[in-house]
């Protein structure tokens, strides 16, 4: 195995979002050195690996103190060659962000920060659970900027119930006006877990999702983001996010935390998402991964042609098996894909279906 990238999830949150699904922590942060040391104790094994992107997530990765932050960034250092053009990223959430800790990261190696600003609209900011406004998420990405950070995402979230048009016009506006080099976004799911699943919230249908998903990506195209993925926009091809284009070519990366998944190239795994079960295997030499699948040569192919798909670039033509060559040329008929120099891509109307069509593919 040769990594391309490493994941790390840091799971500590203050409060959990009404939307959130994700494995996290909330009232742990006593525990965050220890979780540190078994952070530690889980990368000693991958000694000499070269790698090209780190990326920390969580959870409120920022949550972290400085003296964290020390012990993790010197057992990364030792244990992984960096290349020369590596990219850090770091998730924050605006009311963890302050000029002291943007100089902090900054001084620790980080060149690329995510910010999860989700919303520029306070009610809608409330309605998510989220614990800043519009006003300290302006505060938090002048502070990074004035601090040096000159690549910064934001995500954006959209389709909350009964959400105008001229709302989400709005909204899209003000977070583009931020000027940040790139923006995620997302669609509001209900996601098992959540609050909002435990609440039976209720989402406007697919065609108004649909329509709403294209005023985005159009509002974005205006402000120059240019769409290299299907929920990524970037200002140019230099602030792609390269830790997700691994992901999507599937190339190896290792996954460290409680929850984390690996992927090997063949087998893909993934670490318990107990964090007492979690601390206790890193503080006992044990393994952290909780199960494993291995890929069959036609589902790595698979995988990278539905990834692919979903990017601009697109897929080589000969990496399409044979048995889905006619319900291909179906779709390029119908205007969902397109065939061009060789490369399969989807269609601005394919995107739309696209969960749909690869569906049908699998």
């Amino acid at each position: 195995m040769n990594p391309s990238s490493i994941y790390i999830h840091i799971p500590f949150c203050s409060r959990k979002c009404l939307f959130c699904s994700f494995v996290i922590a909330v009232g742990q942060e006593h525990r965050r050195e220890e979780y540190v040391k078994a952070l530690v104790n889980e990368m000693k094994e991958y000694e000499g690996q070269r790698v090209n992107t780190i990326y920390f997530g969580g959870g409120t990765p920022s949550m972290l103190d400085e003296d964290h932050f020390y012990v993790l960034m010197n057992a990364i250092r030792k244990n992984f060659l960096f290349q020369n053009d590596i990219e850090m990223t770091i998730e924050a959430n605006p009311e963890s962000i302050n000029r002291t800790k943007a100089k902090f990261l900054k001084a620790q190696g980080f060149n690329r920060v995510s910010l999860g600003v989700q919303s520029m609209n306070d009610r809608h900011l409330k309605f998510l659970g989220r614990a800043h406004d519009a006003p300290l998420a302006r505060d938090a990405y002048r502070i990074l900027r004035e601090e040096g950070f000159v690549n910064i995402n934001l995500d954006l979230m959209y389709a909350f119930p009964q959400e105008t048009r001229e709302e989400l016009e709005e909204d899209v506006r003000n977070i583009a006006l931020l000027g940040s080099e790139h923006l995620s976004l997302y669609t509001l799911a209900i996601e098992p877990n959540s609050r909002f699943h435990t609440a039976r919230m209720k989402l406007d249908d697919d065609e108004s999702q649909a329509e709403q998903y294209l005023l985005v990506a159009r509002i974005l195209n205006e402000y120059g983001f240019n769409q290299y993925e299907i929920s990524n926009f970037s200002k140019s091809t230099r602030f792609e996010s390269t830790h997700n284009k691994n992901y999507w070519r599937c190339y190896p990366y290792l996954g460290f935390g409680m929850g984390a998944h690996g992927f090997t190239g063949r087998r893909r795994y993934w670490n318990t998402s107990r964090l007492q079960e979690y601390l206790e295997r890193m503080t006992h030499g044990k393994d952290a991964v909780e199960g494993f699948e291995d890929l069959t040569d036609d589902q790595l192919i698979m995988e990278k042609v539905l990834f692919g798909l979903r990017m601009h670039e697109g897929v080589p033509w000969d990496l399409v098996p044979l048995n889905r060559y006619k319900l291909i040329q179906t779709w390029i008929k119908e205007g969902f894909l397109l065939l061009e120099k060789q490369k399969l891509r989807t269609t601005d109307r394919g995107r739309l279906v696209l969960d749909e069509l690869s569906a049908r593919l699998i």
